[in-house]
């Protein structure tokens, strides 16, 4: 049941066709609270217009020059948004962000387009925004899903008082969606969507994607506009 996810009133989705061609890869989660790579302007890909939105610990807009809260303990602190949350559009397609790549300047705030070929999902389809990068394959989209798993930073603690380890497995997150009530009710949505919505644990699930231009669903919420392809 869909009661509580985020069923955005979306219109019928536009997508301008790609520059590239479909290429194999894989689906991880996370959700580590942490100021996106692609939060500071000298990251961003060439032509993009930005940076990526990031918030402060109530998921206010952060103060200008606030410190990465990964990185920092004190004063002003940067954190992920709660907006960055899965949207689903039907029972077919959903909207979303992830990290991407290795090296920001290459895929920050550029989207992609992937359909499942394994997993509970196979048959389904996202467009993501790439918000975050490093310590990520090139094939990878690092879906943001509340109870995904804070991996190797964690600024949910602080945020949130989560566990040290962060909600469930520190890579991967929460194991049912029974866990999803273990996390704050602003978050719960998302971490529901895993779930109810993809039918699973989303890890090392099999996609082929290729690069799309953004839709306003994902920009207007990021604050990042990258080049047309």
């Amino acid at each position: 049941m869909f009661h509580e996810l985020f069923l955005g009133v979306l219109g019928a989705l536009t997508v301008v066709t790609v520059a590239h061609a479909q290429t194999a890869g894989t689906t991880t989660t996370t959700w580590d609270c942490c100021e996106p790579a692609c939060g500071y302007t000298s990251n961003l890909s060439p032509g993009a217009r930005g940076p990526v939105q990031s918030c402060n610990k109530n998921n206010g807009p952060a103060a200008s020059g606030a410190q990465n809260a990964c990185f920092a303990s004190s004063g002003n602190l940067a954190f992920s948004c709660d907006k960055y949350q899965p949207i689903i559009v039907n029972s077919t397609f959903s909207y979303g962000f992830a990290g991407h790549g290795n090296t920001a300047t290459s895929t920050c705030c550029k989207c992609y387009q992937f359909t499942w070929t394994s997993g509970a999902a196979k048959g389904k389809s996202m467009i993501v925004q790439a918000i975050n990068a490093g310590g990520i394959t090139d094939t990878d989209f690092d879906i943001y899903t509340p109870g995904g798993g804070v991996g190797d930073y964690n600024a949910c603690t602080a945020q949130y008082g989560a566990p040290s380890g962060g909600w469930g497995r520190q890579y991967g997150g929460v194991t049912s969606d029974a866990q999803c009530s273990q996390l704050p009710s602003n978050l719960q949505a998302g971490c529901h969507w895993r779930w109810q919505w993809a039918g699973g644990d989303v890890n090392e699930w099999q996609i082929t994607y290729k690069q799309v231009n953004c839709p306003s669903q994902l920009t207007s919420l990021s604050g990042c506009i990258p080049a047309s392809i």
